[in-house]
């Protein structure tokens, strides 16, 4: 994670003496536009990679799995989110909510093979969703430049930020430290390729259709992503971070679809 974002913002810095596609060179003061130029030369980048890696291991993927199977992957991987939406609802003073999501991951754990089955569901205990990226915005820290991040795709400082503490605070991380080699077990890698994986698999359809009524693919997923982010408002709720905000257009909300489709 730290090399990706390292990588994504050195990108970034090389990014000012980028030139426009006629061969054109960009004003100095032109940051925008600077900017733009990288996220669409990393879109096109990680659309390619998908096109040609994620695609076709996500279908050999399905073509040797079931439903069943798959959705038993979303659970164990949704239920080790457990403890990252226990802390981040106790930072925001949500104690309730905390306590759920403790009793959700004790319960799933163990009764609900590893996580395999959401059991607690089922006795009315319904997942409360958190992230330290919601924690940060309802501190009011902002938001910040849309960036495209290596093989990760849509991003901004503060996602960036939200998504690593919350990597840090997962179960999986810490069970499989190599702590004798100060460094992450290769398990780690194997299992993060799976929960990719298995998004990808199951939301590709998603994807395709967003992508077949889209002039502008890179546009259409730039403002689904910040559509999605516009939740995160009223949180704060100050003048300064609605406008930052919202001065962005929005049309979709392609990562509440995912959800959905996860569920």
């Amino acid at each position: 994670m730290r090399k990706l974002v390292l990588a994504a913002f050195l990108a970034l810095g090389l990014a000012a003496c980028a030139t426009n596609p006629d061969g054109s060179k960009l004003s100095a003061d032109d940051e925008e536009s600077k900017l733009e130029y990288y996220n669409r030369a990393m879109f096109n980048f990680n659309y390619q990679f998908n096109k040609k890696v994620m695609k076709p291991v996500a279908r050999g993927y399905r073509s040797v799995t079931n439903q069943f199977f798959r959705n038993r992957v979303s659970a164990f991987f949704n239920n080790l989110e457990e403890p990252a939406y226990f802390i981040n609802n106790l930072f925001q003073g949500e104690i309730k909510n905390s306590g759920i999501s403790v009793g959700r991951f004790l319960i799933n754990t163990t009764l609900g093979l590893a996580g395999t089955f959401d059991v607690a569901a089922g006795w009315g205990l319904e997942k409360k969703k958190n992230s330290f990226d919601q924690t940060m915005a309802k501190y009011c820290v902002p938001d910040g430049p849309f960036f495209i991040l290596p093989i990760v795709g849509p991003a901004t400082p503060r996602y960036v930020a939200g998504w690593t503490a919350d990597a840090y605070a997962s179960p999986l991380f810490w069970a499989l430290i190599d702590v004798e080699n100060d460094g992450v077990d290769a398990a780690v890698v194997g299992a993060t390729a799976l929960k990719y994986i298995n998004i990808y698999a199951e939301n590709e359809g998603l994807i395709e259709s967003l992508e077949e009524g889209s002039v502008d693919f890179y546009a259409t997923m730039k403002s689904a992503f910040l559509q999605n982010r516009q939740k995160f408002i009223s949180l704060c709720g100050t003048e300064d971070v609605e406008n930052d905000t919202l001065s962005y257009d929005f049309d979709f909300g392609y990562e509440d679809a995912f959800d959905e489709e996860m569920e």
